[in-house]
């Protein structure tokens, strides 16, 4: 990629959070058993540890936005990367299936940076909330985003889970040039 990625404090927070015991299979369950779209829920939770509540209506656009990304961009790119799974390399095909599969991996990651970056520009207009726990605010906040989802105030609770545990020590990165919320 020749263009320079912007600051992007979500991406910090996300790279750091998904790097944690049990993140990256909690967010990848919420994915592939429930359909939501992982750059959301690392948003609701990226919001949460800075203190800050999804408006109904703001939530609204930013599920508008990854709903749309997601079946555009991101779901036929992740179809053609596993279906060049190659269970194992012994021709220089398999080799060269796996250089493709690769390549694809790489271009779903900045893909998935993008979405971040324009969500994360959106969100600028989510409400401070510093008196709400994390772990309340990431349940509000999912709420927002997928409320058909959640009619009862009781989300996917094993995953969830795994990613609030997480809350308590994520110090959400800020932009040098944005003060801290």
């Amino acid at each position: 990629m020749s263009a320079a990625w912007p600051v992007s404090p979500f991406w910090d927070f996300s790279l750091e959070i998904y790097g944690r015991p049990g993140v990256e299979a909690a967010c990848l369950a919420l994915q592939d058993e429930h359909h939501l779209d992982v750059n959301l829920v690392l948003l609701a939770a990226w919001l949460a540890a800075s203190g800050r509540r999804l408006p109904p209506s703001l939530a609204a656009r930013l599920r508008r936005l990854g709903e749309d990304y997601q079946a555009r961009i991101m779901q036929p790119l992740r179809e053609a990367r596993r279906a060049l799974r190659v269970s194992a390399v012994d021709t220089d095909l398999d080799r060269l299936r796996a250089a493709c599969r690769q390549s694809l991996l790489r271009a779903e990651l900045d893909l998935e940076r993008f979405e971040q970056v324009q969500l994360e520009i959106l969100a600028e207009g989510a409400e401070h909330d510093p008196a709400s726990a994390p772990r309340l605010l990431l349940s509000a906040n999912l709420a927002a985003l997928y409320p058909a989802l959640d009619p009862d105030g009781a989300f996917p609770s094993d995953h969830l889970a795994v990613l609030a545990a997480q809350l308590a020590d994520a110090a959400p990165p800020v932009s040098p040039d944005k003060p801290s919320p």
